[in-house]
């Protein structure tokens, strides 16, 4: 798959994950619930090891 090719995905979270993500988006540390979403994941990939994945991504973040 192309890096700037998207795909959807359906998470379903229960109500304490609800009410944090909303809470960091109300606080303004994300502007939405995905960029909070994309941010835990980018520090999960991190976390396991996946550099190349983590440093494109941040190359992209840097390039926009």
């Amino acid at each position: 798959m192309p890096n700037n090719e998207k795909r959807r995905f359906s998470v379903t979270l229960t109500e304490p994950y609800i009410a944090a993500l909303n809470r960091l988006v109300d606080e303004g540390l994300y502007m939405d619930h995905q960029g909070g979403i994309r941010h835990a994941l980018r520090r999960l990939f991190r976390f396991h090891g996946i550099e190349p994945l983590y440093n494109e991504l941040i190359k992209e973040v840097e390039e926009n």
